[in-house]
């Protein structure tokens, strides 16, 4: 939609334009305090304010000007005049067009319509359009009257376009007529090829309208003009309409007699324009303040219609109409059509009493309001007699739906997944300890290790996995993205390992800075002076003087990126790096950048604009936001969480681009915690960022109705706050709307959201009833006296009857006098005329407005309503449609039906209750919760955890038992050979390399479970159902030289893969976690687990015959391969508790020659 039309341009534009706008209104109002030069504030009206003008004429209307330049000079010593141009000479002349449209309007000209196109409307409303520039309707000359001695002049003004309702048959041409031997275009250039759009418009060249036969246009007495347009789109309405829409009429709703010619001084009550506060709007909100100008139609669609009837609205032009005087009155005889140029044209359905109206829509969105999940009659079919069902509607609940899901090995499966809208409120951060390290909850290399299992129902929950790699596309995607970031990397790791090295050598004597070296050249210099002389102190004791010129072998210092001494100190030199690429360049360059300054880096600049527009939702696809259409039906309101733990994922993926170190990411970590400081300042930093964490999703037919549909947000206790972070239409069309905040429901908090109709949009009808047999007029309170409490109840109303009906008018007691008729019907059906009279109607109005006004003075005695002339900015108002709202309010009981109009149409219903989630055990990838009877809560699943962090992997009953070494399998149940090699093993050469530069290299380790079919004894078929199988390691950690290392005995120090995977057996999912164990210390553990949900999540031995997995990315510690490495098999059995065995030939270690 265009930008509209303002006096004072806000500058800020794009995504995040409504928190960024009120950080500088912030920023500038501090500044201020400290006495400090800031740009004034624009006196633009205050939110919920409008100001209407009955006109908004330009300087200068259309047209070819010429100025005349003459100068004359005075002398002050002499009473001498010389005038330029000399007499004789020619005068200097320099002619210049104003440009205005006038056959066709801009694209960008409109900025609504009302009602939309193929949107269906009551028979009573009036259409409308709003234009984005307001001196558009004034651009040029219609009509002569008032003219410029009429006390009226400075009051009203006549357009030049008008917006005119028809019904198909009216405009409709026949086949003979568009193309026939004898049609109406034979003599223009579009004979025999003459085609209606679907407004019945017909694109033609302007030199041709007049050409057209039996038809007249006021296109014909046009002068031209140097930026005409040489085509247009031209209409034929038949000649008595139009004759209908330009009679005179008096004030009592009678024809003028003896009229001269057309009439359009009507219209100029059907135009005007609105300067806005756009706080609160979707589209026009990109400014601060907006100034539209808007044409209204006098005629309404078909009153008598029991059916839906299509209509067409056309934006005509009538400049020219007035000066047609030689064709009046028109020979219907002679005269069968009046061409006349269409602007803008739109086609809608005139609905029948009772069909759909922004009330009713309001009522349902309000009464049927909820969260963003499966609707809840799905949820409550579901049978939740079983732990399965039960599961599965928590699942349903938090917002999940199934989706299709291909594995690493390439089956296709399903799996459970969600997006970043949950119903629920998700704690943030899943992983404290890691976020308070990293400044992310995340740090993955692939993604692969943000899926987390579900065993009760058997499906991986991929979201946050989904979540990552949707990041790293979307990076991939933005090439500007792209490029900063790789560079903002290299602008921390370079200067930061040289930091690092250089602190390195320096703590070994071996390195000066440039300043050092430098401050002692003034010692050195005496020094080297002195080197020819026997000094005691050149030599050892006993030495000469050739042993200064003996030095000790230096022993090699590995300053690579890897080695222990650059590790240990280069994090903190990135972080300083980072912190200084976080400033501006502005001042004493000591500030942070913070989107209204300058930045250091422009690769800062770039990437945290493009991070933070993630945590906004910009330009994430609506099928991530969304997990299922089900969820956003068509007419709905539903209200969202937002997990920031999903959008960190996102952030991660994005920022994994560029990493070419092995491990953990060090420089993409000093980058996370580059956003959370900004994210996340100290107290001293004003104004502080904000960021969504709550909001709605609006789908529904108001949307589209009305594309700045006003949202006002009242929050409590937040101070400095923006209620509205972003408030965007994505789809008019649909009517999808999306609004988000950075506050929860609550008092302080969220405390209410107002829906209603905006300003500039709001419907215009022709009375408060109307059918084909009465209208009745709403006298609505307005005042020309400033101060006056707003009152929706009206004045009075009155009604008034079809001349032609048998029925006698209704007794109305009424002391004020009326006009005898302000609408017209039509006494035949061709043509059918139902308009309102002008000027009947709008003097009718001012009348009673002035006798309510005089009998109701202000406290000096004035009437709060008195003006002697009816104006545009009054009809506008009047023929407004009551204004509707939906009030979500914090603690609001149940909703009911809108109020009476003195209270002001309102609806008021509560918030959908926001629902905690209960604190999880956070687990490592693999790790997931047992069963369960706590609440239901949004993470009931345990969430993910990097396989660095340390963590008590197990609470309760869920605890290993992990207490019996050297023991054997339960007696009778199931064996299995398991031993563990590369995937690339040599046959020559068999098992995992510890020696030399071969472990230097990551392998991929083959965990190979197979089952012993000699095992499976009678009664171990239905005794041993497999709940768990777990493989044991643990890892080296503690100093290396002790004699009781476990450098020497353990084949890992850690594992930061991206996840073990299983190789054929898809019945089982296999997990891995780091954890401390009282008994094994630091150990990887790594978990076969069933996905099936039947016999308490355990299988048969029949399905267990083979259980092999892999192991990718393994760092091997070097070490004996003599000595063998222990590790520890747990399988568990239902019913039968778990016995650990202590298995040192499992690891198969390569034999050295």
């Amino acid at each position: 939609m265009p930008r509209p039309y303002t006096r004072y341009p806000c500058g800020i534009y794009g995504p995040r334009n409504l928190v960024r706008r009120h950080a500088r209104r912030v920023k500038n109002r501090l500044l201020a305090q400290k006495g400090l030069a800031v740009a004034d504030e624009p006196p633009i009206l205050q939110p919920g304010q409008e100001q209407l003008f009955s006109y908004y004429a330009p300087a200068l209307d259309a047209g070819v000007y010429t100025v005349t330049a003459t100068q004359d000079i005075n002398s002050p010593q002499t009473t001498e005049t010389y005038s330029l141009p000399e007499a004789g000479a020619p005068k200097s002349v320099q002619k210049f067009e104003v440009v205005a449209p006038r056959f066709n309007l801009p694209d960008d000209a409109i900025h609504s319509s009302y009602p939309p196109q193929g949107y269906g409307a009551l028979a009573n409303t009036l259409p409308h359009v709003v234009l984005t520039d307001p001196h558009l309707p004034w651009d040029r000359f219609a009509s002569k009257y008032p003219s410029d001695h009429d006390p009226e002049f400075n009051r009203n003004r006549v357009p030049w376009l008008a917006l005119l309702v028809f019904t198909a048959d009216e405009l409709k041409l026949s086949a003979d007529e568009l193309n026939g031997s004898d049609g109406l275009f034979t003599n223009t250039s579009l004979a025999g090829n003459v085609k209606q759009t679907q407004t019945f418009a017909i694109n033609m060249q302007v030199e041709d309208v007049s050409k057209i036969k039996s038809t007249i246009s006021p296109i014909n007495g046009l002068k031209p003009e140097p930026s005409d347009d040489k085509t247009t789109n031209v209409v034929l309405v038949p000649s008595k309409l139009f004759a209908e829409l330009v009679t005179s009429y008096d004030g009592d709703g009678n024809p003028v007699s003896g009229q001269k010619g057309p009439d359009v001084s009507r219209y100029k009550y059907l135009a005007h324009t609105r300067d806005i506060n756009t706080t609160g709007m979707a589209d026009a909100g990109v400014e601060d303040n907006g100034v539209f100008g808007i044409v209204i139609s006098h005629r309404t669609g078909p009153l008598s219609n029991t059916q839906p009837q299509p209509v067409v609205v056309h934006l005509v032009s009538i400049e020219g109409v007035e000066p047609m005087n030689d064709n009046w009155p028109i020979n219907f005889d002679t005269t069968k059509y009046v061409a006349m140029s269409s602007l803008y044209s739109w086609n809608f359905v005139t609905l029948p009493e009772g069909s759909f109206n922004v009330e009713e829509a309001l009522a349902n969105l309000g009464t049927t309001l909820n969260v963003l999940r499966a609707p809840d009659a799905v949820i409550k079919g579901i049978d939740t007699t079983t732990a399965f069902g039960k599961r599965l509607q928590g699942r349903l609940q938090d917002g999940y739906t199934l989706t299709k899901y291909r594995t690493t090995t390439g089956e296709i499966t399903a799996a459970i997944s969600r997006g970043p809208l949950t119903p629920t409120k998700v704690p943030y951060p899943l992983l404290p300890a890691q976020k308070e390290k990293t400044g992310t909850t995340w740090l993955s290399n692939s993604g692969i290790d943000l899926q987390i299992m579900d065993p009760e129902v058997g499906l991986m929950d991929i979201t946050y996995s989904v979540a990552w790699q949707l990041g790293k596309t979307l990076a991939v995607a933005d090439k500007s993205f792209a490029t900063s970031l790789i560079k903002l990397r290299a602008s921390i790791l370079e200067p930061a390992m040289n930091l690092a090295k250089a602190e390195v050598l320096r703590a070994r004597n071996a390195y000066k800075p440039r300043g050092e070296t430098l401050a002692s050249l003034a010692r050195s210099i005496p020094a080297l002076k002195r080197l020819h002389k026997a000094t005691p102190g050149l030599h050892a004791p006993g030495g000469g003087m050739e042993d200064r010129w003996r030095r000790p072998q230096a022993q090699h210092l590995d300053l690579g990126f890897y080695s222990p001494h650059i590790q240990e100190v280069f994090q903190k030199h990135a972080t300083e790096i980072g912190r200084q690429l976080m400033l501006s360049s502005d001042g004493d360059c000591s500030e942070r950048y913070d989107e209204q300054n300058t930045p250091n880096s422009i690769d800062w600049m770039i990437v945290l604009d493009w991070v933070l527009n993630k945590m906004f939702l910009y330009n994430i696809p609506a099928h991530y936001l969304i997990a299922d259409p089900t969820y956003l039906a068509p007419e709905t309101l539903r209200f969202f969480h937002i997990d920031r733990n999903w959008i960190d994922a996102l952030i991660d993926g994005a920022l994994s681009l560029g990493n070419h170190l092995d491990g953990v990411d060090e420089v993409r970590k000093t980058i996370h915690g580059m956003i959370d400081a900004y994210v996340n300042p100290g107290p001293q930093v004003q104004p502080k960022p904000q960021i969504p964490t709550y909001g709605f999703l609006l789908h529904s037919e108001t949307v589209t109705k009305y594309p700045d549909l006003k949202v006002e947000v009242v929050i409590n206790g937040a101070h400095e706050h923006n209620p509205i972070l972003r408030h965007d239409n994505l789809d008019v069309t649909k009517g999808v709307m999306l609004c988000l905040f950075d506050q929860l429901p609550g008092n302080p908090g969220l405390t209410s959201i107002t829906f209603t109709q905006p300003p500039h949009q709001q419907s215009f009808i022709a009375g408060a009833e109307l059918d084909s047999h009465h209208v009745k007029t709403l006298y609505k309170r307005i005042y020309t006296v400033p101060g006056q409490e707003p009152n929706p109840r009206p004045w009075t109303e009155y009604e008034w009857m079809r001349p032609s009906d048998s029925d006698p008018a209704p007794t109305v007691s009424s002391d004020v006098p009326h006009a005898k008729a302000v609408f017209k019907w039509g006494e035949e059906a061709t043509p059918e005329v139902r308009t309102l009279l002008f000027p009947a109607w709008a003097q009718d109005v001012n009348g009673v407005l002035n006798h309510f006004g005089a009998l109701n003075p202000d406290q000096s005695g004035n009437p709060i309503y008195k003006d002697d002339y009816p104006n545009a900015a009054m009809a506008g108002i009047q023929m407004n449609n009551p204004i509707y709202r939906l009030v979500i309010q914090y603690g609001a009981s149940a909703p009911h039906l809108f109020s009476e109009p003195e209270r002001g149409r309102t609806l008021t219903v509560p918030f959908p209750p926001t629902v905690e989630s209960a604190p999880a055990s956070l687990q490592t990838l693999a790790a997931v919760s047992g069963p369960t009877e706590e609440p239901h809560s949004s993470e009931e699943q345990t969430a993910p955890e990097q396989v660095l962090s340390t963590v008590s992997p197990y609470t309760g009953s869920d605890a290993p038992q992990i207490s019996v070494v050297n023991a054997g399998f339960e007696l009778g149940s199931p064996q299995y050979k398991i031993s563990c090699y590369p995937v690339d093993n040599d046959p020559l050469k068999p098992g995992i390399p510890t020696v030399g530069s071969a472990t230097k290299v990551p392998r991929d380790l083959v965990f190979s479970v197979v089952q012993d079919p000699d095992s499976v004894g009678p009664g171990s078929e239905d005794n041993y159902n497999l709940h768990s199988m777990s493989i044991l390691l643990e890892l080296a950690f503690g100093p290396k030289d002790s004699d009781d290392s476990r450098w020497k005995t353990c084949l890992l120090s850690e594992y930061t893969g991206p996840g073990p995977f299983m190789l054929s057996n898809l019945r089982f999912n296999v997990l891995a976690q780091i954890f401390d164990d009282t008994v094994h210390k630091r150990c990887l553990e790594l978990r076969i687990i069933p996905r099936t949900t039947r016999r308490e999540n355990s299988v048969p031995p029949n399905q267990c015959k083979e259980m092999s997995f892999i192991l990718p990315v393994c760092n091997i510690l070097e070490h004996d391969p003599k000595r063998r490495i222990p590790v520890w098999i747990t399988p568990q059995y239902l019913n039968f508790d778990a016995i650990t065995t202590e298995k040192y030939h499992v690891l198969l270690l390569q034999a050295q020659p």
